[in-house]
């Protein structure tokens, strides 16, 4: 999954900048790229749980798991807003600069950055020996200032403001339904954001309770949720873009895209 990643971030390169493609412009390729980088991280934080638990390994779980998934959100969020501003209007024509938009991303991400910041420095993630049906195992668990209720603590308010992007993206997505088609994304980024929510809303629940009685059957749906959720973000975003480029257009130049400067 990270070399199919790697591959579509040299066919965004290829068509979004240099042999300009008007599909890819429109979709603004600097947050493709975003997504794609965001969705290997995110494939990358599965191994972060494999083999015996570590301090180490352990620390870098909410980081690589956790700025990954709103970096997602915060992109896809993006990228909707920016359709958002420039079709609200039919009067005038509207040109929004990849610096605005990137602001936007930026302030979506930081206080995840600074959650998970606080969350390492007040209630550390570690590896530590626990009892598990009768035998010790090596675990990750939450140590620091606060011991185990910390990191539940941290985690309920990252995953809360997760959701609260998430509902940002999905409000974006149902006012610009009805964008001119060859420009909208809202279905697809709609899809995408509701994919992710429902997911969460799911997965989540089920795999704090298998925690405590199954970690293994809890191992198998966390790693299987994180790359559903990256896997189908991404191929519900560059599917058509691939099929559109490569088959619709086969590769002919496009008129222009002067929708970011």
């Amino acid at each position: 999954l990270i070399l199919i990643t790697c591959c579509l971030i040299v066919f965004v390169i290829i068509f979004g900048f240099i042999v300009q493609r008007r599909r890819i412009k429109a979709s603004s390729p600097v947050f493709l790229l975003i997504i794609l980088f965001s969705s290997i991280i995110g494939f990358a934080s599965t191994f972060a749980w494999y083999g015996k638990p570590h301090p180490v390994a352990c620390a870098f779980q909410p980081w690589l798991l956790g700025f990954s998934v709103i970096s997602l959100i915060s992109a896809l969020s993006a990228k909707t807003w920016r359709m958002w501003r420039i079709f609200r209007s039919t009067l005038k024509r509207t040109v929004i600069k990849r610096a605005k938009i990137f602001i936007l991303y930026c302030i979506m991400v930081v206080p995840a950055v600074f959650i998970i910041l606080v969350w390492t420095i007040v209630s550390t993630p570690t590896a530590a020996i626990e009892e598990k049906d009768g035998e010790d195992h090596y675990v990750c668990t939450t140590g620091g200032f606060t011991g185990k209720p910390g990191g539940i603590v941290f985690f309920s308010i990252l995953v809360a403001y997760d959701a609260i992007v998430l509902l940002f993206g999905a409000f974006l997505s149902i006012v610009t339904r009805n964008v001119p088609s060859f420009f909208n994304e809202s279905k697809l980024v709609a899809i995408s954001i509701y994919n992710l929510g429902f997911l969460s809303v799911v997965v989540i629940p089920v795999f704090l309770v298998l925690q405590e009685y199954n970690p293994f059957a809890a191992w198998i749906i966390r790693t299987v949720a994180i790359l559903y959720a990256f896997s189908a973000t991404l191929l519900l975003q560059f599917l058509p873009k691939l099929v559109g480029v490569i088959i619709l257009d086969r590769g002919s130049e496009s008129s222009p895209v002067t929708l970011t400067t």
